[in-house]
């Protein structure tokens, strides 16, 4: 790898954590809690009637850290679990949906200020750029739903990450 590529990849790692440290930052706050509380809604809201394995899959925290998340849910009147069988199946409550929406708010509005700071060709090569690096990744429904766990997917009409899926 000669010094160029090492200077991309050292400004595309730093580049992800500040967009992961800035979304993390908003969510929390919209939530009014940390951890995986937000991710969790946002993830129940775009895929309701999923279980509590798969809420672990996407997250990738481990089962007893997902009964406590679920705890926690649950308690905040935000999730209910069905009583289908083993499944249980999860869903937002209409606080759940609000507490949801204002989390993706949030996160829209943090992203849309750093997209801000880019000319319209800019924007253009941001778009082809994140296609290549995610479309790739996307082996399995359960690695879309983890790149797009945050994501609003109603203002994704060409999703690269489902696209590769397809593809």
């Amino acid at each position: 790898m000669n010094e160029r590529d090492q200077h991309a990849a050292n400004l595309l790692g730093a580049s992800a954590l500040l967009v992961a440290g800035m979304v993390r930052e908003a969510v929390t706050a919209s939530v009014g809690a940390g951890g995986s509380l937000g991710e969790a809604l946002i993830a129940i809201k775009d895929q309701p009637g999923r279980t509590a394995d798969w809420l672990a899959t996407v997250l990738q925290i481990s089962q007893p850290g997902t009964a406590h998340l679920i705890r926690r849910l649950t308690e905040q009147g935000w999730v209910v679990r069905g009583s289908e069988g083993r499944a249980r199946p999860l869903r937002l409550t209409p606080e759940g949906e609000r507490v949801a929406a204002a989390a993706l708010e949030a996160r829209q509005a943090v992203v849309q200020r750093l997209v801000d700071r880019l000319t319209g060709e800019q924007r253009e090569q941001l778009v082809a750029i994140a296609g290549a690096l995610l479309g790739p990744e996307a082996r399995s429904e359960e690695t879309l739903a983890r790149l797009c766990r945050l994501c609003d997917r109603a203002t994704c009409c060409e999703c690269p990450v489902y696209e590769g899926l397809r593809g």
